[in-house]
């Protein structure tokens, strides 16, 4: 059985690399969802993770 909120196994292929302890994380994330569509490592189809 895979642990609460562990995504190690779960199949998407972008992963932020987000500082944790910046808060809100959420506006981290928007930030890193930001870059890494502008510099392309973000493409179109790419899963995300889920929201929790």
């Amino acid at each position: 059985m895979m642990p609460i909120n562990s995504f190690e196994n779960y199949p998407m292929s972008w992963k932020p690399s987000i500082d944790k302890s910046e808060k809100p994380i959420y506006q981290a994330l928007a930030v890193q969802l930001e870059q890494d569509i502008l510099k392309g490592i973000l493409l179109p189809g790419t899963k995300l993770p889920p929201q929790r």
